[in-house]
């Protein structure tokens, strides 16, 4: 059992050096609750299978050890679907465009074309552009100084460095901030950072959208781990979308006409339908809907004639209130 044990943290830990993982000896230690000279075994014993580990010494004297990027590349075979799930991911993230993102990502397109050794899958990975289409809504602009912030907050997130940044809020405010970034987040066409403020817990990572960052730099000579018990499905698990608050219970009432469409999504894991006898659906979910949640107002708008808001009697207020002000326009 104690092999098995051992190889199974080999395993994990090969895996995290792989993933662009920076650890220490008492990270390692606290992660796997061994002792200093089991996991200094570790590494010696990964060294020993052909793993290249390198290491450098951090402004405190802590030793971190990680994998050179050269030793990170994988080798892969691609078949037609492997090749038509790389094209519409291509499309699905062209608001990338003119990052490192974008780059990476057509650096892989072109890397695929020349693993292609018979003229028949050349001639349909080329079709592919007709024959896959993916239709996208207004991408969120970056302009060229936020280019370069992306580009920073990129080195911070894969080489476990702190980042400073100026953030601007949705009214204007400016703050500076030092964080530890955790998670680069892609949501209808924009990007977002779930990132933990220096010297705060987990529980205070805070989401940070990415064309409000400016003066970003990855700082030398910081480093930080990724809590094993952070997960961002967890962060978002009570959001409708990105927006967190305190959830509470949320009816609606969907006309009969947009049955076909509501019956196969599935907007949130809380999410309970409930088809009524004269064919309208009643939607019952557990989300953010307080006065200051926008995202929920927001999409329910989206439906216009076809919901009603049953409760909570203070969501149903403000939707009646914003239908008001917008009839008002057109007198």
């Amino acid at each position: 059992m104690a092999d098995r044990t051992k190889y199974l943290r080999l395993f994990d830990l090969h895996r995290r050096f792989m993933t662009h993982a920076r650890l220490t000896i008492p990270g390692m230690m606290a992660d796997y609750g061994i002792n200093r000279r089991t996991a200094n075994r570790d590494l010696n014993d990964l060294i020993a299978l052909g793993v290249r580990l390198e290491q450098e010494t951090t402004d405190n004297g802590l030793k971190v050890w990680f994998l050179p990027a050269s030793d990170r590349k994988i080798s892969i075979a691609f078949n037609q679907t492997d090749l038509t799930a790389l094209f519409m991911g291509q499309g699905l993230f062209d608001f990338l465009k003119g990052t490192l993102l974008e780059e990476s990502l057509n650096k892989i397109y072109d890397s695929v074309e020349t693993r292609l050794d018979r003229h028949r899958d050349f001639v349909r990975l080329k079709d592919l552009k007709r024959r896959v289409y993916v239709v996208n809504e207004g991408p969120k602009q970056l302009r060229a100084a936020q280019v370069e912030q992306l580009d920073e907050l990129l080195t911070g997130l894969l080489d476990y460095r702190l980042v400073a940044f100026t953030y601007r809020n949705a009214e204007g405010t400016r703050s500076r901030h030092t964080v530890a970034p955790y998670t680069l987040v892609a949501w209808r066409r924009g990007l977002y950072l779930l990132a933990c403020p220096e010297a705060t817990s987990p529980q205070d990572t805070r989401l940070f959208a990415v064309e409000r960052i400016s003066r970003a730099t990855a700082l030398r000579g910081t480093s930080y781990q990724l809590p094993r018990t952070f997960s961002p499905e967890e962060w978002f698990k009570d959001a409708l979308f990105l927006q967190r608050g305190q959830p509470c219970e949320v009816k609606l009432l969907f006309s009969a006409g947009s049955a076909p469409f509501i019956s196969m999504r599935k907007f949130h894991h809380s999410q309970k339908t409930e088809t009524l006898a004269d064919g309208r659906i009643r939607m019952t979910l557990l989300v953010p809907a307080g006065d200051a949640d926008f995202e929920i107002l927001n999409w329910i708008m989206g439906f216009h004639r076809h919901v009603e808001v049953i409760s909570p009697p203070s969501l149903r207020r403000r939707v009646k209130e914003c239908l008001a002000e917008t009839l008002s326009r057109y007198d």
